[in-house]
């Protein structure tokens, strides 16, 4: 991923995270939709995988499923990178595609979205890593 100037980057963020932060919006984005909350806590840090497992609790009791399929990073811009203590910070412009359906619970019956259409979404994810782990999803913000 190019470097765009005036990007502050304290780490040196290299393909290799870059292609982390990649698989984690794949990873997040199966995991959200499969309701796997378990996972969600691995690939998140507690606060947004709290969030997370909120929302799709909330999804349950008005008796719908999110479903996400399709994933696919378009482009994946670093904001910026920078450390607090023990622990790296990255903050990633994330331009993906996407097949978005909210289903009826009972019934799989498409309520919201189209399953046969691709859309594409902006997201400014944040990533942290505790020294010696790896990269986890710490907030995510709607882009414009």
């Amino acid at each position: 991923a190019p470097r765009r100037p005036g990007v502050r980057d304290e780490i040196g963020i290299g393909e290799q995270d870059f292609a982390a932060f990649d698989r984690s919006l794949v990873e997040v984005q199966d995991a959200y939709s499969r309701q796997d909350v378990a996972r969600l806590w691995e690939l998140a840090t507690p606060e947004m995988a709290g969030y997370m497992q909120e929302e799709l609790s909330d999804n349950l009791a008005r008796g719908v499923v999110n479903k996400v399929s399709n994933v696919r990073l378009l482009q994946g811009d670093l904001s910026e990178a920078w450390r607090e203590g023990n622990a790296d910070y990255a903050t990633v412009a994330m331009r993906y595609a996407l097949t978005d359906v909210m289903l009826d619970k009972t019934t799989n019956r498409v309520v919201e979205g189209d399953p046969s259409a691709t859309q594409e979404a902006t997201e400014i994810w944040t990533f942290r890593r505790d020294q010696g782990g790896s990269w986890k999803v710490s907030a995510i913000q709607q882009g414009a």
